[in-house]
């Protein structure tokens, strides 16, 4: 007898793989709170209700991924269309509920990003991540790169701390080239299914994609430089974390770090309510919360909020 779930809530990027003729897929990895499936070139993952909404997901109930997890393994055939994800070695069915699909790309533009206020906001955070006891990872690198701070030498980080200053240099003065050179330097930079350097990366690339959407920003210039990261990053890197990078370029963020971003369209004085979004973002993962907030971070910078500054024609200062 086949089990029928209908799934809690869903992303609304993932409703047009839903609407089409069912095709043949696979179950790419699987995890106590996670299943990623993949369908053609297209990558997303069942989430317990617990977890925060990924651009690219659905949620079940956790007793129900529980469940998933101890029965089911890589490699397992699923087909996906019609309404309907199937699972035919469970008899399992799921589909999407008759609701309209959370929107992950975060209302930036109905609140705006004032210069004074992110600025105030984004050095508070870059104190906060330099603070924090991790060391794995990229987040370390918020010391040299915005806060004229040493740190502690990796491997990883001697590779990555040039690339993002190129990164950030190149963005600035739209020199796509270089853009597109540190891209390719930082996708599937460090271990893991979203490695340091493709998180860094995520974080970079969504707040520029948003940046798009302020008054006097220029948006096709953005869009096109989005484009030339998520391009450069895909053929180097994780199916998932390309996935999660063509999300970024379109905007389309995962719900707690949506939140931050939402967050610092607060007035200054609302400082207690941008470290509590950061600290969910610096809870997700072993490492990927703090790679995502440098990139968020360095982000910032690159997108020129100061609209003064962008008009007289120089940069901005690289450091708060």
């Amino acid at each position: 007898m086949t089990l029928i779930l209908e799934a809690l809530d869903y992303s609304r990027p993932i409703q047009p793989l839903f609407e089409q003729a069912t095709r043949a897929g696979f179950i790419h990895s699987i995890f106590p709170k996670a299943l990623n499936i993949v369908v053609d070139d297209s990558l997303f993952v069942l989430l317990s209700a617990e977890l925060a909404r990924m651009p690219n997901s659905a949620r079940l109930p956790a007793s129900i991924m529980e469940q998933l997890y101890a029965k089911l393994s890589p490699g397992a055939v699923v087909r996906v269309g019609d309404g309907t994800l199937s699972i035919p070695i469970r008899d399992l069915s799921m589909h999407l509920p008759d609701k309209a699909g959370w929107e992950p790309v975060p209302v930036i533009a109905a609140h705006g990003w004032r210069h004074a206020t992110v600025t105030r906001h984004a050095h508070l955070l870059a104190r906060h991540l330099a603070q924090r006891s991790q060391q794995d990872g990229l987040a370390p690198l918020v010391k040299p790169l915005l806060l004229h701070q040493e740190t502690r030498e990796t491997p990883l980080a001697k590779i990555a701390l040039p690339l993002l200053r190129l990164l950030l240099q190149a963005s600035r003065e739209r020199d796509l080239a270089n853009v597109e050179k540190a891209a390719r330097g930082l996708a599937g930079l460090g271990p893991g299914l979203t490695p340091s350097g493709d998180d860094t990366l995520g974080g970079f690339t969504g707040v520029l994609a948003l940046a798009g959407s302020q008054s006097g920003m220029d948006r096709e210039a953005n869009k096109h430089l989005v484009e030339v990261i998520a391009n450069a990053a895909q053929p180097r890197t994780t199916l998932l974390s390309a996935t999660l990078l063509a999300h970024a370029a379109r905007g389309e963020m995962a719900e707690h770090v949506g939140e931050l971003l939402m967050a610092l369209t607060l007035p200054g004085e609302e400082s207690a309510t941008v470290l509590q979004a950061a600290e969910r973002v610096l809870a997700y993962g072993a490492c990927s919360g703090g790679d995502t907030l440098l990139g968020l971070l360095l982000g910032l910078q690159a997108a020129s909020i100061d609209q003064h500054v962008a008009r007289a024609g120089t940069s901005p200062a690289p450091h708060w």
